[in-house]
């Protein structure tokens, strides 16, 4: 019985953040891939891994970490925006666990991801174009991958980590105490 549940969504939809309350509230552990990443490459950044490696490099690199996460039980994983791209990550991220889509409207991811000084592929001359390009280019693969599909915009941290639980629950994929313990059926 596999309660893992994986965190799939474009940069800014809060998937560490929700990811770690999430945790928290079931009781699994956190992880997330691009830290995972930062830790096996010594503490570069995910930029610097760009700027020196390249996107294939680092791709490859992040298809290595969901490797290794198949088979391991009680987490919760965020994933990097990209990890979606290459149908072995699909594959690999649908064996880790239930796949779940955290959406938001552009305007929310394109404000959220912003804030943020750590996303290489917005470091270009014109990053709301680039930002659109890869948000439209990514909708479809994440819908095609998502087992649930969970809309934060206009949503707290906590809010949206109820709306998963209940869609969890809604889709007969798991079912939570008030404690956090889960009894999944994936």
């Amino acid at each position: 019985m596999n309660s893992n549940i994986v965190l799939i969504g474009f940069m800014g939809c809060g998937k560490s953040s929700i990811g770690r309350r999430l945790a928290s509230r079931i009781g699994h552990s956190f992880m997330d891939s691009d830290e995972l990443i930062i830790a096996r490459a010594g503490g570069k950044s995910i930029s610097d891994l760009f700027a020196e490696e390249g996107e294939e490099r680092f791709r490859e690199r992040e298809t290595a970490e969901l490797r290794e996460l198949v088979g391991v039980q009680g987490i919760i994983l965020a994933t990097g925006g990209g990890a979606v791209l290459s149908q072995e990550n699909r594959d690999l991220l649908r064996s880790i666990g239930t796949v779940v889509w955290l959406h938001a409207d552009s305007e929310t991811l394109f404000e959220r991801a912003t804030r943020s000084r750590k996303r290489p592929l917005l470091e270009v001359e014109n990053p709301r174009g680039t930002f659109n390009a890869l948000l439209e280019s990514r909708i479809p693969v994440y819908e095609a991958t998502a087992e649930l599909k969970v809309h934060a915009s206009g949503l707290s941290h906590e809010q949206t980590v109820e709306e998963i639980v209940r869609a969890l629950e809604g889709s007969g994929k798991a079912s939570f105490g008030p404690s956090g313990d889960s009894a999944c059926s994936v």
